[in-house]
């Protein structure tokens, strides 16, 4: 006998399904029924059934396109497995499919062209191979199309987002210089009113000791919105704000912009950071990255500020590049969940919450171009 699955918004239309391919409820017989949410969150009903081969076998050219399925959730099994290894640092166990069988020259072909738009886009070669490798003998590696719609499944899978970006009361902003924090945090305030909080209800304090224009557009920025601005030139200084603060709704705090082994820069940041641990309790922190610095960079970043634990990531300047491989290879790695994406100069408008769909619209424009 050969169980076989069909699905569909609602149980009576899988089993329509089932009876519309075997011709009779006679033909097959029925052993499970079930109900779960899709990965676009929609509610669909699987039934299970058993028929005999010759039936199946009659239904031929149905069940090409069931074998394709089953085939496609193998290879997801097999991804699975290897990425788990991959993020253990371990080496994956060989694929089943490629120790039996031998790719075709078209599949050949196929994946190592998008191998080589995956790598010019910045997605790191190992995460790539894992990744693709698995495809090489099936028949998905001779469709480009439907190859490269798996990948972003996968690739939208892995990303994680950050929903509710104001359900913190106290927000630390760090990053490397010049990737526009300062900017974004007046974005962010912004989009804090619209939401609802009122001006009052806000406060930012600037940490920035070594930058002049730093404290004069933040506070351009705050004053226009009627939101509490305070400069924090020392610790005992950003003690005192901090006592004044008690019934602020938001608290959002803008740090000096510092490139990896610039010290004194970090060790300012740090020993602001501890003391607001201290006096307000927990505080998010968010990494303010620019979309055009390299995986590399990227990585050095992000190390340069973890012990400051970081919760959050916020890409900027998407709008000044063509290429944002380098962030989707940099969020896979970190994990970082992102709260907003910013997409231009300008105050407010320039800003959005993130999305798995936003990031992907950049990342597909990518390997359209490629």
């Amino acid at each position: 006998m050969v169980k076989e699955s069909f699905i569909a918004p609602t149980p009576i239309e899988a089993y329509k399904l089932a009876v519309q391919k075997y011709k009779s409820i006679d033909n097959f017989k029925i052993i499970n029924a079930s109900q779960y949410k899709n990965a676009q969150n929609e509610l669909v009903a699987k039934i299970e059934i058993e028929v005999d081969e010759e039936s199946f076998n009659a239904s031929i050219g149905v069940s090409e396109e069931e074998l394709l399925i089953e085939e496609l959730n193998s290879l997801k099994s097999k991804m699975n497995r290897m990425k788990s290894a991959l993020a253990g640092n371990e080496e994956p166990e060989p694929a089943a499919a490629a120790q039996e069988l031998k790719p075709t020259a078209k599949s050949k072909d196929v994946i190592e062209h998008i191998k080589e738009l995956l790598t010019q886009k910045g997605l790191d070669k190992k995460w790539i191979d894992y990744m693709l490798d698995p495809f090489a003998t099936t028949q998905i590696a001779e469709d480009e199309t439907l190859l490269v719609s798996f990948i972003l499944e996968e690739l939208e899978e892995a990303l994680t987002i950050e929903r509710n970006p104001l359900k913190n009361r106290v927000h630390l902003f760090v990053g490397a210089t010049g990737v526009g924090k300062t900017t974004t945090i007046a974005k962010i305030i912004a989009y804090s009113i619209h939401k609802g909080v009122s001006p009052k209800e806000i406060a930012v304090i600037n940490l920035d000791n070594f930058r002049a224009a730093a404290n004069e557009q933040l506070s351009y920025y705050t004053n226009k919105m009627g939101v509490d601005y305070y400069y924090a030139k020392s610790v005992e200084s950003l003690r005192e704000v901090f006592a004044r603060l008690r019934e602020k709704t938001l608290i959002y705090i803008d740090s000096a912009g510092s490139a990896p082994f610039d010290l004194e820069k970090l060790l300012s940041t740090a020993h602001f950071y501890q003391d607001s641990q201290s006096n307000i309790g927990s505080t998010q922190t968010n990494l303010v990255v620019s979309a055009g610095t390299k995986y590399s960079d990227l990585k050095k970043i992000y190390e340069h500020f973890s012990f400051l634990n970081v919760d959050c990531a916020i890409v900027t300047k998407l709008d000044e590049t063509e290429d944002i491989g380098n962030v989707v290879a940099f969020l896979l790695e970190t994990g970082l969940p992102v709260s907003y994406l910013s997409v231009g100069q300008n105050v407010p408008k320039d800003l959005e919450l993130a999305s798995k769909e936003k990031i992907l619209d950049y990342f597909i424009g990518d390997l359209k171009k490629g």
